[in-house]
């Protein structure tokens, strides 16, 4: 599934060329070794973890001492059905000896004589040429070559430049002598640490393909200061580019439903923990957990709410009440991809708490999101019309004009759910500059908002609250005249939900101690009644008990003291599990702080997580870098963390604003021993 903007969203194919000598027949021309460069190019491009982005080799004889004929039938004039098509993308690697001679740049051939260079060798000029003449858009052409930079002054002399889209990385400039092998070899030693844990700091796991600026400056950086990587003038030098596909993106973070849905769909890991019996340790996938069955007088009154007549409907509950989840199930549940793709599962979950098939029409995630972000989401995934605009951006006004002239025209009521309205960038603008004004009149729109609401001081942040100091929650009722779903009390809570949830994780991960029924009760049962209406301190408690090598007795005094505490006990325990070292606990607190610390999306790991971790550490003895945050990533701890992307960058955030709370305010507290009640 294509997402929408991609810039490779149009390509049919993808090609790999290596064009490499390493052999010469003439002794003027010293051999070289160029194999594993090839190989390295080849295992990146061509990794089948790259899903539809991955590189097909073409042409394996040339990678091995071509002669000038054989790169000529393969790339000068090929049968029609070989040609490259300009809905082609693909990457041409030349490297061995290069000469100049005649006012040219000629690539030597194994075959080629030192004193008869134009008719033994292969005018560079002349490939460039073959494959301009193919029309391809995305091309990622490299020469390792010495002089190759004349090539700039040859390509400038044709009649029409090579596409804007193109990549093309002479290894020395027009006087300069090349040092062998050098730009090959820094971009394999780039493209090692790419493929490395600390690699993911230049894209992550959200961006498909890489910068060309990320890239070029990784290359320059293991270049050295022999050589200067400069690309041939008219070369694209900024932006993602189909030809560098990112090896750490992960397509399948989010369940599989259509782009319109997929900001509020279930994580796939929860899906597939629930229905595989390989991760769940069930005999059967047709077992059923809780994921799908449980809270069913909320999950009742929510598809109520995206079926029935026309308004909006406030779901609100306190911090780790479970008022995301109920959502991101009614979501997923109505995606039609999604209940296709798990028909015979979902035909097992009860009638009533299945929402029909495309009940909703849209979901947004608010999080960290501005009222202009959120209104020109909701209108693109809707297929609204982009509205004619003097501005180079629609503005709010015009979106807001062209959403509302669009739901004139529908004939059926609309169903939208926006949650975390409470974590946008500015929730009152949102609320009454989006929600309240898309349908003034309630006649067109079903509306689902999700909010946290009060329980004591309701955690939202003093400057989303209006001056007389009322929650929230209580703002979007009125504002919406909303009825209103609180789901942490009675009808829509019961305390067996959370003892149904816990006995779930108790038993989830295949190497739980938990295998006896009447202990995973006894335990769920006490950690429901002690983590009161938190589904959020239920999951980290129940998460961390199943990691354990033992079972905890329910009426441990310690571990009752610790679920007391709530998210700040169970968070501690749980940093005690995977970090038993003092100092490994402190670096860990100190990665996470700093993240705690970000707004809106996150904070991108490249240079910013880093220097961030840095200042608030505020340790002259202490330096982390990319190692540490690789580290952390790796390992439990960094499932605290959720990713989504900003400025063409994976970005980083706590999974939950309560975690960031604890970590900036209490994070000495988290480093003290547990209790020993």
């Amino acid at each position: 599934m294509s997402v929408p903007g991609e810039v490779d969203q149009e390509v049919l194919r993808r090609h790999f060329v290596a064009i490499a000598t390493c052999e010469y027949d003439d002794p003027s021309f010293k051999p070289l070794t160029v194999g594993g460069e090839v190989q390295a190019l080849r295992d990146w491009l061509c990794a089948t973890h790259l899903g539809k982005r991955v590189f097909t080799p073409l042409h394996p004889e040339l990678a091995d001492n071509p002669s000038k004929q054989a790169v000529r039938e393969a790339l000068e004039d090929p049968p029609p059905v070989r040609r490259w098509r300009e809905s082609d993308a693909a990457v041409v690697f030349v490297t061995g000896h290069g000469v100049t001679a005649d006012g040219a740049h000629w690539t030597v051939l194994q075959g080629t004589e030192a004193d008869r260079i134009p008719s033994t060798a292969l005018r560079t000029a002349d490939l460039i040429s073959w494959l301009k003449d193919t029309r391809i858009r995305h091309l990622f052409l490299v020469l390792d070559q010495c002089f190759a930079g004349q090539t700039i002054a040859e390509a400038a002399a044709f009649d029409e430049a090579f596409p804007g889209t193109w990549l093309v990385l002479p290894s020395a400039t027009k006087n300069q002598e090349a040092i062998t092998g050098a730009l090959t070899g820094a971009v394999t030693a780039f493209l090692a640490e790419l493929r490395s844990a600390e690699g993911a700091r230049y894209a992550g796991p959200k961006i498909p393909l890489l910068d060309v600026r990320d890239f070029l400056d990784g290359v320059q950086a293991h270049l050295g200061d022999g050589q200067q990587l400069v690309s041939l003038p008219g070369s694209q030098t900024s932006g993602p580019h189909p030809c560098l596909p990112n090896p750490h993106y992960q397509l399948q973070e989010i369940t599989a439903v259509e782009p319109r849905r997929s900001d509020l769909a279930l994580p796939q890991r929860d899906v597939d923990a629930h229905w595989d019996p390989r991760s769940r340790g069930v005999a059967r996938a047709a077992d059923q957990g809780w994921l799908f069955t449980g809270r069913r007088r909320l999950m009742r009154d929510l598809i109520a709410a995206a079926t029935g007549p026309t308004g909006a409907t406030v779901v609100t509950g306190g911090a780790g009440s479970g008022k995301s989840a109920a959502l991101a199930r009614l979501v997923t549940l109505s995606d039609p991809g999604f209940r296709a793709g798990y028909a015979d599962h979902i035909r097992q979950i009860p009638a009533d708490l299945q929402p029909p098939e495309g009940a909703v029409d849209v979901a947004v995630l608010a999080t960290g999101k501005t009222a202009h972000e959120i209104i020109a989401q909701l209108c693109t995934a809707l297929t609204v019309p982009t509205p004619s605009t003097a501005n180079a951006t629609p503005s709010l006004d015009e979106w807001i004009t062209a959403g509302r002239n669009w739901l004139a025209t529908k004939t059926e009521p609309v169903t939208m759910v926006v949650d975390a309205l409470d974590e946008a960038d500015n929730p009152l603008t949102v609320l009454t500059g989006v929600l309240a004004q898309l349908d003034p009149h309630r006649s067109r729109l079903r509306l689902i908002i999700g909010v946290r609401s009060p329980g004591g001081d309701d955690g939202t942040l003093p400057d989303t609250r209006p001056a007389w100091g009322t929650p929230l929650a209580d703002q979007t009722e009125r504002a919406l005249d909303a009825d209103r779903i609180r789901v942490d009390e009675p009808p829509w809570w019961h305390n067996d939900d959370l003892t149904a949830y816990a006995s779930s994780l108790l038993t989830t991960p295949p190497r739980t101690p938990y295998t006896d029924p009447s202990t995973t009760t006894a335990v769920a049962r006490t950690l429901a009644e002690r983590a009161r209406t938190s589904f959020l301190v239920t999951r980290i408690a129940a998460t961390n008990l199943a990691d354990r090598r033992a079972t905890v007795d329910p009426a441990d005094p310690g571990w009752l003291a610790t679920i007391d505490e709530g998210i700040l006990g169970v968070f501690r325990a749980d940093l005690h599990t995977h970090r038993s070292d003092p100092e490994d606990r402190l670096k860990a607190v100190h990665l996470l702080r700093a993240v705690a610390f970000a707004r809106g999306r996150g904070i991108p790991w490249r240079r910013i997580w880093p220097a961030i971790t840095n200042a608030v550490a505020n340790d002259p003895d202490r330096t982390y870098g990319d190692t540490d945050i690789a580290e952390l990533l790796a390992t439990p701890l960094g499932g605290y963390l959720t990713t989504d992307t900003a400025d063409g960058t994976t970005v980083y955030r706590l999974f939950h604003d309560t975690l960031r709370t604890t970590l900036r305010d209490h994070w000495q507290d988290l480093l003290q021993p547990l209790p020993t009640v």
